[in-house]
């Protein structure tokens, strides 16, 4: 089993594990690192946020629920992005099916993009910084995590 990439998601075992581990109460995801990417993100309200490696867009509809103007998601298992988009019915979002590497990043656009423990999956980090830094406006805020060896992974 390839345990690389957004396509491990697509795998049910994987993903049946994955989101119980990570909808725990007391998951590093939501015990450590939840509160630390709300404080980061100051104030989101009316604000269009871009979010590589969305997942099921959780996290997504929760910002608009809580005032964000805007959400996409990028997300490249086809799985995840299915469960993000029935996630978002009647949101004001939208999700494309692609990678971090793939997605062409308008400019200008967000004022807030976030990459919620995905980004130590591209291997082209320089690229990905450029494309982030293209699309956020003046002002704008690149807030992500990545997970770590001892308190994230399995």
């Amino acid at each position: 089993m390839e345990y690389r990439g957004p396509s491990v998601y697509d795998q049910e075992d994987f993903r049946k594990k994955y989101m119980n581990h990570r909808d725990r109460q007391d998951s590093p995801n939501i015990a450590i690192e939840k509160p630390i990417i709300y404080e980061l993100l100051g104030d989101f309200h009316g604000k269009s946020v871009l979010d590589l490696g969305c997942g099921n867009a959780a996290f997504g509809k929760e910002l608009l629920h809580l005032g964000a103007k805007f959400y996409t998601g990028i997300e490249g298992s086809e799985r995840m992005s299915a469960l993000a988009n029935q996630n978002l019915i009647e949101e004001n979002a939208q999700i494309y099916h692609e990678t971090m590497e793939t997605f062409r990043y308008p400019t200008n656009e967000y004022e807030i993009i976030t990459s919620r423990f995905a980004i130590h999956y591209v291997d082209d980090i320089q690229s990905l910084f450029q494309n982030v830094y293209q699309s956020l406006k003046e002002d704008g805020r690149f807030i992500f995590s990545i997970q770590h060896p001892l308190t994230t992974s399995s």
